[in-house]
């Protein structure tokens, strides 16, 4: 199977945020159980980035003064493996 296969269900389940919003926002997205990544996105539309639990978690727990309130963009991954509607959904899930 192809990933074009699961394209509908996927944007049905896309979560995203501005590369401007703060990691709040990122926070609050993340509270629902079936969001487990957010996907930060320039202000072009395009990726540029991804927030999980655990990048929220990290920062908080250093959180002093108004350190909480820093941008999602200084915590969200960057170097971030994509793939391509053409791809093999298995090749996808091995990497």
């Amino acid at each position: 199977m192809f990933v074009d296969r699961i394209i509908p269900t996927a944007r049905k389940r896309l979560v995203t945020i501005p590369e401007s919003a703060k990691l709040l926002e990122a926070a609050k997205l993340l509270r629902n159980a079936d969001t487990d990544i957010v996907v930060v996105c320039a202000s072009d539309g395009l990726l540029a980035g991804v927030i999980t639990k655990t990048d929220v978690v990290n920062q908080i727990s250093h959180c002093q003064g108004d350190s909480c309130t820093t941008a999602a963009s200084s915590v969200m991954t960057r170097d971030v493996v994509v793939c391509r509607s053409g791809d093999l959904l298995y090749g996808v899930w091995s990497k």
